[in-house]
């Protein structure tokens, strides 16, 4: 729900992993490099110069990734991300309490824990926009445990749409995103909650060129949020998954009764379908659908999430998209995709003025670039109702 979100959580998974060169001209010798995951006929991948197995999953390993930003609503631009993949965790498969011929037939199969990772990251674009900040994702007990947070301060400019035009706005600020769940038991289940603290300076103005002298107004925001979180996970990976599901409801309530200026209730519903019909091909479904009640601010309502569609182009009191996406295996460490979707919202708010035909349709590509924890980067050329839009992705979009 929160444009800051998206931008500092997710920021540094939306760029393309690459090598850092020294001054010298020489590589990073920490960085992903095509030669630490070539494979070999014995084991997989080359040794490293002390012995060690390059794609070794019990190895940190440390990623300067440079950040290509060309989300539509904030402009292009470049950053960086530090990030540090954390060795690779044991997954949440395993037999049931009560095991009998019946339950071991039904097993499921050992799912991957998610990547842990640290990062610190930062980045300017052409719209003036910046951000800086830091995150951390983890996990404990065999994936028992999914912790995710992040702390960015950021300036963003952008556009809030009122009747299809264009009002520029500017807003600065800190914030803070935290995220715990715990899974029940030796299910596929999951309970949690979150934190999502906003305080920023905000200033609308007549023309992205000049926000600030011709404001319009000028006041700040400091929007507070708690959530509790319930979802149901069986996907093989969360980088690039294959097979399996993700079915999950978000409720938020931002209060002042917890220091925000704002009083409203917000809900989210995803569900997420992969499947893998052959070993080159895999077909992944997606539904997700946002609402509010009561006052929020601008950015508080929903909007439809679609490549190929800036952020906030198209917000009311809900929101929603569905997507199909089909990729193939090219070899072993490429991939060619192709994906088309249908946006919606409500009709409750009269100032906002949203077409019946909200669409994308697209197609991309995709290199393994980090084989051990299924990273996969590349480039997606989508269209929406306006205009073509192009992303670097990391990990999967939905």
């Amino acid at each position: 729900m929160m444009h800051w979100a998206i931008l500092g959580l997710l920021l540094f998974f939306t760029c393309p992993a690459g090598a850092i060169e020294t001054e010298d001209g020489a590589q990073n010798a920490d960085a992903v490099q095509p030669q630490d995951i070539a494979e070999s006929e014995d084991d997989g991948s080359e040794p490293d110069d002390d012995g060690k197995n390059k794609q070794d999953p019990d190895r940190f390993r440390f990623l300067p990734i440079p950040i290509f930003i060309t989300e539509p609503a904030v402009g292009t631009g470049l950053g960086v991300a530090l990030t540090v993949f954390h060795p690779v965790k044991k997954g949440a498969g395993k037999l049931p309490p009560a095991t009998t011929l019946s339950s071991i037939a039904q097993m499921d199969d050992d799912q991957e824990a998610p990547p842990v990772v640290s990062a610190a990251f930062a980045a300017y674009t052409d719209s003036r926009t910046w951000i800086a900040g830091v995150g951390h994702f983890n996990n404990w007990r065999e994936d028992s445990i999914r912790y995710a947070g992040a702390l960015a301060a950021a300036r963003i400019n952008s556009d809030f749409y009122v009747l299809g035009l264009p009002i520029a706005y500017s807003m600065e600020g800190v914030l803070l995103y935290q995220d715990i769940k715990f899974r029940l038991g030796n299910s596929k289940f999951f309970l949690g909650t979150s934190l999502s603290y906003l305080d920023a300076d905000n200033s609308f103005g007549l023309n992205q060129e000049d926000l600030v002298p011709q404001s319009l107004t000028d006041f700040e925001i400091r929007n507070v949020g708690l959530a509790l979180r319930g979802s149901y996970e069986t996907r093989d990976n969360m980088m690039d998954p294959n097979n399996g599901q993700l079915i999950e409801l978000s409720v938020w309530r931002y209060d002042e009764a917890i220091g925000g200026g704002y009083d409203y209730w917000s809900s989210k519903f995803k569900a997420l379908s992969f499947h893998q019909f052959h070993e080159k091909f895999t077909l992944g479904l997606r539904l997700e659908v946002s609402g509010i009640d009561g006052r929020p601010p601008f950015f508080g309502y929903p909007w439809v999430k679609l490549r190929g569609i800036p952020a906030m182009r198209y917000q009311d009191k809900i929101a929603g998209a569905v997507e199909i996406e089909g990729r193939y295996l090219l070899a072993p460490k490429w991939q060619v995709l192709a994906f088309a979707g249908r946006g919606f919202t409500s009709d409750d708010v009269p100032f906002f003025e949203n077409p019946d035909n909200i669409y994308n349709f697209g197609v991309g590509a995709r290199y393994n670039v980090f084989e051990s924890h299924k990273v996969w980067a590349g480039l997606d050329l989508a269209r929406g109702p306006d205009d073509w839009t192009w992303y670097i992705q990391v990990g999967h979009p939905w």
